[in-house]
């Protein structure tokens, strides 16, 4: 895991800076949102009013543009961060990585693979070798009346670790 990194973005990436694997569009009202999977994690783009917000599970010192940049966490224990960025928009996020055991991990990818269900993103990755489990990717997405909830699974078979965030994304009421 010490190749991934968690970053959040004042501003809307391009989906041209990542291999999308699964893709959604949701919108609600006056929020719209693109959720994907991409190649070593996801990228969830929210919008209100003309402001954008980008999540991103990614491959640390990819190319990714500076600009908007409020948050750059590599993924080496559990963190929570509350984000303001400007209008009406609160993030919060709550990440966690555990290495399992190999009987864990199978368990957990075996779960997760039945688990695919509707309102769910899934992205089963090839495996690095044909005795290995694939890497797996999903996304459970919730609307809210303001807002977005957002529950992610990413497994790293190589490392034995499951990365995993809970995020919710909610437009303030104006005064």
């Amino acid at each position: 895991m010490a190749d991934r990194s968690f970053q959040v973005f004042h501003r809307a990436l391009h989906p041209e800076w990542f291999a999308v694997r699964a893709h959604e569009r949701l919108e609600a009202g006056p929020w719209q949102a693109d959720v994907r999977i991409v190649e070593g994690g996801h990228a969830v783009v929210f919008g209100h009013e003309g402001v954008r917000l980008t999540e991103v599970l990614g491959v640390r010192g990819n190319a990714l543009p500076l600009e908007g940049l409020l948050l750059n966490s590599p993924i080496r224990h559990e963190r929570s961060t509350v984000l303001r960025p400007g209008g009406r928009i609160v993030y919060q996020v709550c990440l966690e990585v555990e290495q399992v055991d190999p009987e864990v991990f199978r368990h957990l990818c075996e779960e997760t693979t039945l688990d695919a269900s509707r309102g769910r993103l899934f992205h089963a990755f090839p495996a690095a070798n044909r005795m290995s489990p694939r890497p797996l990717s999903q996304i459970r997405v919730e609307r809210l009346a303001g807002g977005l909830s957002l529950q992610t699974f990413h497994s790293f078979p190589e490392e034995l670790a499951i990365f995993r965030s809970q995020s919710l994304i909610e437009v303030t009421p104006a005064d």
